[in-house]
């Protein structure tokens, strides 16, 4: 509108000086149309044949690495951008040393911010280092160009969709440092006596140790040699592992969500996954929890392939801390499609009643059940027959740096 108003004021002024032989006069209209005009055809023409690009190291990473990140503009024509402004929306989780990074307003979401100028045909490159500091699926863009005519009277933008994305892994901790090594949920490791063991093939003898199931006892073998005696069976050679992590962290919805809790939950089941892939054991993962941009619970199936793992640290990755059914329903479904013996990994931060007899239903239907309690202290509810390892202390010292980024 103002340069509606301009332009009209000048062909004004150039019709005065004409009527009135003001040289003045139409010297001035006349250059203020030139202006207004070039501005005009500047701001139509300025984004014409410019280009914006991102290119990043590698689009998966885990928390702590660091990624070479650069930011491209492109002007392939004769007319100079005088001065441009790029303004990318760049997500929590992820931060980039030396560069200029505001808030914009929207949760979780910043601006990266540059501002240059590009002569005809130049191309200008911004290299980064980015740092991953958050596990999620992180979104970059998308980007708005701003840019004005030489003379400072208007403004053009325009908006470019393309999105770039980096998906940043769990944390994963070795299961000594969760548990004691006596108590491994799923074995020994180093070459030691696993603890899933087939009772159907005796291996054979050895001294009673307070930690051996009294079931295991040989009456027989211990009344002829005067001391207790257990039978050592031989380890299974398949195990089929579901890790199911509970996304609530407390027993009723309206109480909200624990994100530090949560986070911890991620890490415990990620790091369980690593221990069983590691182990040759077949396994998969199954959440109440919502994954980013979606709006369905997490479910791996059970699998053994070499990609396995990375199948299931990415659903970790994009887990939000937002529940989208009772995992007891998610178990009930999930429990059925199992294969006899399979053992539940049951991963959270909060046990209720409902979970409790959900987890006595599957035993007796006669899968193995584990629970890793990653809340604060102890849970507030038994389960009778099911070891449950409180893992929570052990992650503390990662709360302050795992806040959960995922959208």
């Amino acid at each position: 509108m103002v340069n509606e108003l301009w332009l009209f004021f000048s062909v004004l002024l150039v019709f005065i000086g004409l009527v009135a032989s003001q040289g003045l006069l139409l010297v001035v209209g006349s250059l203020v149309i030139v202006i207004t005009l070039t501005a005009r055809f500047w701001n139509r023409h300025a984004f014409r044949k410019v280009t914006h690009s991102r290119t990043l190291s590698q689009h998966r990473a885990f928390i702590g690495d660091s990624l070479e990140y650069t930011v491209t503009l492109v002007n392939e024509k004769i007319l100079p951008l005088i001065w441009v402004d790029i303004q990318d929306q760049f997500p929590e989780g992820i931060d980039l040393p030396g560069a200029h990074l505001r808030g914009s307003g929207a949760e979780l979401t910043r601006q990266h911010s540059i501002t240059a100028s590009l002569l005809p045909y130049q191309k200008v490159s911004w290299k980064y280092t980015l740092t991953c500091t958050a596990r999620g699926y992180h979104r970059i863009g998308p980007v708005r160009l701003r840019t004005g005519d030489i003379f400072g009277f208007s403004a053009a933008e325009i908006r470019l969709s393309d999105v770039d994305h980096v998906l940043v892994y769990p944390r994963i901790v070795d299961l000594d440092q969760l548990v004691l090594p006596e108590e491994h949920p799923l074995g020994q490791t180093r070459g030691r006596q696993t603890m899933v063991q087939d009772t159907t093939r005796f291996l054979r003898l050895r001294d009673y140790s307070p930690t051996d199931p009294m079931k295991h006892i040989d009456w027989k073998a211990t009344a002829r040699r005067m001391r207790l005696q257990t039978k050592v069976f031989e380890p299974v050679v398949s195990l089929n592992v579901l890790i199911a992590l509970n996304a609530s962290t407390s027993e009723h919805a309206w109480q909200g969500s624990n994100r530090r809790i949560f986070e911890r939950a991620v890490t415990a089941a990620a790091s369980v996954a690593s221990f069983v892939a590691n182990e040759g054991y077949s396994f998969g993962l199954v959440s109440n929890a919502v994954a980013s941009f979606s709006g369905r619970w997490l479910s791996v199936p059970l699998g053994a392939s070499a990609d396995q793992l990375s199948l299931v640290l990415e659903a970790l990755a994009t887990a939000a801390p937002y529940v989208v059914t009772p995992l007891v329903d998610v178990l009930r479904g999930e429990s059925s499609l199992l294969p006899p013996g399979a053992t539940i990994v049951l991963v959270t931060g909060v046990m209720t009643d409902a979970i409790a007899e959900e987890v006595a239903e599957i035993r007796e239907r006669g899968y193995r059940v584990l629970i890793l309690f990653a809340g604060d202290g102890a849970p507030g509810v038994e389960t009778p027959g099911v070891t449950v390892y409180r893992v929570g202390r052990a992650l503390e010292a990662f709360d302050e740096h795992d806040t959960v980024l995922a959208r």
